[in-house]
């Protein structure tokens, strides 16, 4: 599928169906490494919000496991694996065998702990709960596989997908692909995928009017790192401004000290004279709520994005983005209508869009009813969750 609709491989059911299957919240308990802050952590935090009967169960202490608990979710704490070293594919061809015996040790600890709750699936993240979820399909669970990271196939020859393939046969009864990009890597596995995309919690009512122009107000967020492209973005504000459009951008992220990335790009913005026009706001605990102040979002990614958070919350909040055609973003972005693709590091073509839409102040002001409107209609965690729901149920 390519919107926020019906989740790939399953029927669209209603609410009111949904409710009168068998599986509820209740009769699941999610894994989780325990110390995740942003991405993955993000998620696991909106089935919490949504879903205050689900259990959780943590493999070690960290920001995950401490808001869990502050915010009054069902968690219960067993440490033991909550990652392994496989950096490249052959330390995970050699720590592998070790990691699945503690898993295995582990899965029988989660067992006991869950036993007599009525908790028939378990739903993970990341390989090393996959592990333990594989071992606990011998004791009657089912294993979901929410899956938000990029595989290549290619590794050690091709090698490394049929490995990944073989541990999806072994470990999982359902993979939950964020993306049909990511999707596409588990095609052929022999277990069954449905893409459910990620969302992002409502946060405004209503939206509220555009900015008045110019300038032209453009944010990019991310770690400051190459692979987040925020070079791109600097290029092609510079370029916009050399030809004569007053485009201003906001740089949020960081780290903005020892960081040799940053550092350059400091140089690049004083070498052409845009320190006044292109700032840096470091990390940001409130991001979102500045969205509806800003004319357009970038998004520069360089590598494949599976299915970026961010985007999602754009969206949500009504900010169109200009976006690299890269892994799933294209499939959140409609091209021409919530925003604008471009190649990824083409700092020429994010140039020109950005000259266009800085002299086009009506396509700006529809592109941002069109994002807001999308968002709304598909990417809210309301429909991801029922749409996990139906996933869910799907498996009795």
């Amino acid at each position: 599928m390519t919107d926020g609709g019906p989740p790939t491989g399953l029927p669209c059911q209603s609410g009111r169906g949904i409710a009168r299957n068998m599986i509820t919240p209740e009769n699941v308990a999610m894994l989780v490494k325990g110390d995740e802050v942003y991405g993955i952590g993000t998620i696991e935090r909106l089935y919490a919000e949504g879903w205050p009967g689900m259990t959780f169960v943590c493999m070690s202490r960290g920001y995950t496991h401490d808001w869990l608990v502050e915010h009054g979710a069902r968690v219960e704490l067993v440490e033991g694996l909550a990652a392994f070293r496989d950096g490249n594919s052959v330390r995970a061809v050699t720590t592998a065998p070790l990691a699945m015996r503690q898993a295995k040790r582990d899965a029988r600890r989660v067992h006991a702990l869950l036993s007599g709750r009525g908790v028939k699936i378990v739903h993970t993240q990341w390989k090393p709960q996959q592990m333990i979820a594989g071992h606990m399909r011998r004791l009657g669970y089912k294993s979901v596989w929410q899956i938000n990271n990029n595989m290549k196939p290619q590794r050690l020859g091709g090698l490394g997908g049929v490995l990944s393939h073989r541990f999806a046969r072994w470990g999982a009864d359902l993979l939950m692909p964020a993306s049909d990009f990511i999707a596409a890597n588990w095609r052929g596995c022999g277990v069954r995928a449905v893409t459910i995309r990620n969302a992002a919690p409502k946060l405004f009512d209503q939206l509220s009017p555009v900015p008045d122009a110019p300038p032209t107000r453009c944010l990019v967020a991310g770690r400051l790192q190459e692979s987040k492209g925020h070079h791109t973005a600097v290029e092609a504000v510079i370029a916009a401004r050399e030809r004569g459009h007053d485009v201003r951008l906001d740089i949020f992220g960081g780290p903005l000290e020892e960081n040799a990335y940053a550092d350059g790009l400091r140089r690049r913005i004083a070498g052409a004279g845009a320190e006044d026009a292109i700032t840096f706001q470091g990390f940001c605990t409130d991001l979102r709520e500045r969205h509806q102040s800003y004319h357009l979002g970038l998004q520069c990614r360089i590598d494949p994005e599976p299915c970026s958070l961010w985007v999602c919350e754009t969206m949500v909040d009504g900010l169109p983005l200009l976006a690299s055609a890269t892994g799933g973003t294209p499939e959140l972005v409609a091209d021409g209508d919530t925003g604008r693709l471009y190649p990824a590091g083409d700092a020429d073509a994010l140039a020109g869009l950005l000259s266009e839409l800085a002299a086009d102040p009506a396509e700006l002001a529809r592109m941002r009813e069109a994002a807001y409107r999308r968002g709304q209609e598909q990417f809210l965690n309301t429909r991801m969750l029922d749409q996990t729901l139906e996933a869910y149920n799907s498996l009795f």
